[in-house]
């Protein structure tokens, strides 16, 4: 690790730092979380927007950006796992008090980053055709993709340093800074699509290329934003070029918590691939109520997300001060909080489960899969969100094989397999019983690697 010398962090920063590691545990993290949540939500709108827009010019656009969705989640895949090995390295330093590397750490990573979004870019842009046939795209949709993609792959460099920028925020401790980059981000997205999509005055009409173009000029601002803060304003980014020896040690520490955070990310689409399958069985009615299912799924996950953004940095500045016992409180405290609010969702959303579904749709076969979908599988999501947060706590915690194995089980191992035979016995709600279940077994295998990974740091739970 690096030895540079840097000036010392801002008051601000350490004054994070003292409360994360010595303020009441409860009311710290709902401080830290709240933001996040906020962020959360202009994330998710940031792709409802993009394809409402992208919808007036016709089906083969709209089609298009449905075939680039997989894509553009595998580039992220990569950042959010780049961005979870630095986050989880840089909150334990910075809980030292070991600024000097943290920053050198920070920067290092950055640079891994610049240097892999070039390299998969590149990659992608040799065989952008070929990939896109790979996954069905056909002669009609296949120029749109084009046309987006390739103004797409110009800035996937600052898509990708933007994510990893708010994923080091987080690690510091400052989730506002965090969340309001990405509310700006989603607010020049928002300006921008009518502009280029359709054109303004001087500006040319670009069709699907204005969606690609907003979306990059709208990511490349929100980088400059964040270089700005934390090279600036916390002092946490270097300009001075690192030790060769330095480097390739920061990688080796980066790449042993990023490559498994990164295969972890990628089962999850391909399960959810997996599933939907298995549902196209029981007919397009059972696909559609299964997809409204889904995205309320997401929606009432929200918290759990933006808990299991700051519960990391809260355990790894503690880890790194020697705060153990607090540890173990905002583990327990968390838990509780996740299983009750989920448990309270669930009541919601199986006394209203009717008419929510026809809010989806008109047609009974849709509303009754949407009605036995809610009244199913939200009795596991308090499993779920606790799986969620074990997961990103096995990371900072020095485990991420851990964490890559307990998704590999859980979703291959358990939650494939039980909703097979759940569909083999009893239909459509058999498979739906089977996901749930899934999720409660899964929960008392990660809560038992869980206890064992504390038990060896000395942490008690």
């Amino acid at each position: 690790m690096s030895t540079t010398k840097t000036k010392p962090a801002p008051s601000s920063a350490a004054d994070r730092r003292q409360a994360i590691i010595s303020a009441p545990i409860g009311p710290t993290l709902v401080t830290l979380t709240l933001p996040m949540l906020y962020a959360l939500v202009a994330i998710m709108s940031l792709g409802l927007v993009d394809s409402y827009f992208v919808s007036f010019l016709g089906t083969q656009e709209l089609a298009a950006m449905g075939f680039i969705v997989p894509i553009a989640f595998t580039m992220t895949s990569v950042s959010l796992g780049l961005g979870m090995a630095i986050s989880s390295l840089t909150s334990k330093l910075i809980g030292a008090n070991r600024i000097n590397m943290a920053a050198r750490l920070i920067t290092d990573g950055f640079y891994l980053t610049i240097i892999t979004s070039i390299a998969l870019s590149a990659l992608l842009a040799w065989q952008l055709e070929a990939v896109f046939r790979l996954v069905g795209a056909n002669e009609e949709t296949m120029p749109a993709i084009m046309l987006y993609m390739r103004t797409w792959l110009v800035g996937c460099v600052f898509l990708m340093l933007t994510q990893v920028c708010s994923s080091t925020f987080r690690a510091i401790g400052d989730t506002k800074t965090s969340a309001s980059i990405s509310i700006i981000l989603t607010l020049i997205n928002l300006c921008l699509d009518p502009l280029l999509i359709f054109g303004f005055g001087p500006i040319p009409a670009m069709g699907i290329k204005g969606a690609a173009l907003a979306t990059v000029i709208a990511v490349a601002i929100a980088t400059l934003l964040s270089f700005y803060y934390l090279g600036f304003k916390e002092r946490l980014l270097l300009l001075k070029l690192p030790i060769l020896t330095e480097f390739m040690e920061n990688l080796r520490q980066l790449s042993h918590i990023a490559l498994p955070a990164m295969l972890a990310n990628a089962i999850v689409p391909i399960t959810g691939a997996v599933i939907t399958s298995l549902v196209a069985f029981y007919g397009t009615h059972a696909v559609a109520g299964f997809g409204v299912g889904g995205r309320i799924e997401a929606v009432s996950l929200m918290v759990v997300y933006a808990l299991s953004a700051t519960l990391p940095m809260f355990i790894g500045q503690n880890l790194g001060a020697g705060e153990k016992e607090r540890i173990s409180i905002a583990i327990t405290l968390s838990f509780k909080f996740v299983f009750t609010l989920q448990l309270l969702v669930y009541l919601v959303l199986a006394l209203f489960a009717h008419p929510i579904s026809t809010l989806f749709s008109d047609e009974s076969l849709v509303q009754n899969v949407i009605s036995d979908f809610l009244i199913i599988i939200p009795l596991s999501y308090g499993f779920g969100g606790m799986i969620i947060l074990i997961n990103v706590a096995m990371n900072v915690l020095g485990k991420p094989r851990i964490a890559l194995y307990i998704n590999l089980i859980r979703l291959l191992l358990i939650y494939l397999p039980l909703a097979y035979l759940g569909s083999y016995l009893f239909d459509l709600k058999g498979l739906l019983m089977g996901v749930a279940f899934g999720n409660i077994l899964a929960f008392a295998l990660a809560f038992a690697l869980l206890k064992s990974t504390l038990k060896e740091l000395d942490i008690q739970l």
